[in-house]
């Protein structure tokens, strides 16, 4: 989904064919707030405006801006993924609940990192898959640093994986 961001708020975008504008509402929040625009920077603008005009709002009825939420919420997965992270859960000792919850504050504390993977480390060129065990390259025992790069959603595998090899791991400052 397309999204304006400003002042810590978050706007959907939307276009509307037969009026020929585009149009948005405010997420996050208790209250229904729209804007809309005729072009990208009117959009703009008025998400903007919007976010300050209810801000003010909430500031004069003396009410938090943001949204209540309970802490709850259900997840429909196929059941395959279902008994695979409960499998990953039992492996770890903990409950599936605690399994979700780490997985979710781990995707909270390191954004979304580009798709598919990068090695680095090897020198100026980045070599080939099949470079990686020629010889005169690195070799397994070596204490040489790379860089993987994993979508998102396998980091949390990689994570464990490279723990359960010996590896040592260093957070990567590396951001979309």
């Amino acid at each position: 989904m397309n999204t304006l961001k400003y002042k810590g708020y978050i706007g959907s975008v939307a276009y509307s064919e037969p009026d020929k504008v585009f149009f948005g509402k405010l997420e996050g929040i208790d209250a229904l707030v729209n804007y809309e625009g005729e072009s990208v920077a009117e959009l703009t603008a008025s998400f903007r405006e919007a976010v300050d005009d209810y801000l003010a709002f909430c500031q004069d009825l003396g009410q938090k801006p943001e949204k209540s939420y309970s802490g709850a919420f259900n997840v429909r997965i196929a059941p395959s993924l279902h008994r695979d992270i409960a499998n990953l859960a039992a492996e770890a000792g903990i409950s599936l609940n605690a399994f979700v919850k780490r997985a979710l504050s781990e995707a909270v504390k390191h954004p979304w990192v580009e798709s598919g993977s990068l090695v680095t480390g090897y020198g100026a060129e980045m070599p080939e898959p099949a470079m990686l065990m020629e010889p005169g390259g690195p070799q397994y025992g070596t204490r040489e640093q790379i860089k993987l790069y994993v979508p998102h959603k396998d980091a949390a595998f990689a994570k464990d994986l490279a723990r359960r090899m010996g590896w040592e791991l260093k957070e990567d400052s590396h951001k979309n």
